[in-house]
């Protein structure tokens, strides 16, 4: 999510709007999930993954 905010605050957009973080501005998922509930944990649980592999490389 940090991610996905700062690229969005740093692209050059012509109408750009404060937004606070959601998970619409996150990379899809390789498949499509239509349950919101079941979408936002396979979200979450990628973004740590991600976010594992980070803080491991430090």
């Amino acid at each position: 999510m940090i991610g996905c905010l700062s690229n969005y605050i740093s692209s050059e957009i012509e109408k750009f709007q404060p937004m606070n973080a959601n998970f619409g501005i996150l990379p899809e998922l390789d498949k499509k999930i239509k349950d919101k509930k079941e979408r936002y944990t396979a979200l979450s649980e990628k973004s740590l993954k991600e976010l594992n592999i980070i803080v491991d490389k430090m």
